[in-house]
């Protein structure tokens, strides 16, 4: 091995939610190899597969290898020439079920280090989308086998049951009928969460405010799409999206008499976009946009996927220890 300082950077994607991220920097013994590790579990719940990004710098043309193989019996193995590469992300596919993850970093066929990573196991969730207008929430979750979507319209007089369902998703109500708001005042009691669009519903928001604790609506701002806001907020590194300056908001609805400690992300007009709210145990996120090409445009989608994934992740994880 030659002289030159060599730094992989090994990023594992798994088991660490909301800020319990961590990093690690260990100096291999008889080495000038560092392997620095971070990790995010929403990946876990996107997709069937373990995101794994090794970037390289001042590399040497050594050849590294890095060997893996599951507890489902799984297996393969990544050759990097790394002197023509220097950030590859690569994907390791696991079961739904409990499983492990075992790496083996190798240079010049001198194993480096070793990596066990435990996967808890995935319970699939059914999400009850209610949308009156073409359901976009439900294209962000179609591919994510995780995920058993259904999607229903309101009508005045129609009695529901959300029993049956595990996630919330009220994407665009034009009447929140007394049937409706019973219903969903029963699915609060049964501390399951919540994601709320708000919309320009006819139902006065006074009432709504009283029944489901919904915002203080003041007035719709923004008007065409020659003017933007953008997220004000750092985003965090657990999310997945990298597209976070990307996101464009048209217009949303100003809410007032809101507290401090419930705005979860603003914009830059320091108005609140998200109000994050724990009503008798059930976690409730409010949108203060829509998902609407006249109000975000296309990559503020990755930002609502985002959030849906943290505000699930707990029902979806299943922790057996």
């Amino acid at each position: 091995m030659t002289k030159k300082n060599l730094i992989i950077l090994l990023s594992l994607y798994f088991l660490s939610c909301g800020d319990n991220s961590f990093q690690e920097n260990n100096k291999i013994k008889d080495s000038e190899i560092n392997v620095n590790f971070f990790s995010n579990d929403l990946s876990l719940i996107n997709s069937d597969s373990l995101l794994v990004n090794f970037q390289f710098e001042n590399s040497d043309s050594s050849l590294v290898k890095a060997s893996w193989y599951t507890k489902s019996e799984l297996n393969g193995e990544f050759n990097f020439k790394i002197d023509s590469l220097n950030n590859i992300y690569k994907s390791i596919p696991v079961s739904q079920e409990a499983d492990s993850v075992f790496i083996k970093l190798s240079q010049n066929d001198i194993v480096i280090n070793y990596f066990d990573i435990n996967i808890p196991r995935r319970e699939e969730k059914n999400i009850l989308i209610i949308s009156d207008k073409k359901s976009i929430f439900t294209e962000l979750i179609e591919n994510n086998r995780l995920f058993n979507s259904e999607i229903i319209t309101t009508e005045k007089f129609k009695k529901y049951n959300f029993s049956d369902s595990d996630v919330l998703i009220i994407e665009n109500v034009d009447d929140f009928s007394n049937n409706l708001i019973r219903e969903i005042q029963k699915f609060i009691f049964l501390q399951k969460p919540i994601l709320f669009m708000m919309s320009n519903s006819e139902t006065d928001k006074i009432f709504l405010s009283q029944t489901l604790d919904y915002p203080d609506v003041k007035a719709i701002r923004g008007t065409s799409k020659n003017q933007f806001f953008n997220l004000k907020n750092e985003y965090a590194k657990k999310y997945l999206s990298t597209n976070k300056d990307k996101f464009q908001i048209y217009r949303f609805f100003k809410i007032k008499n809101f507290k401090d400690e419930e705005v979860y992300f603003s914009i830059s007009t320091n108005d609140p976009l998200v109000i994050k709210k724990n009503i008798f145990g059930s976690d409730i996120l409010f949108i203060t946009t829509q998902l609407d090409g006249d109000w975000t445009n296309e990559f503020f989608n990755e930002f609502i996927y985002d959030l849906f994934l943290e505000l699930v992740y707990d029902q979806v994880i299943v922790n057996e220890s």
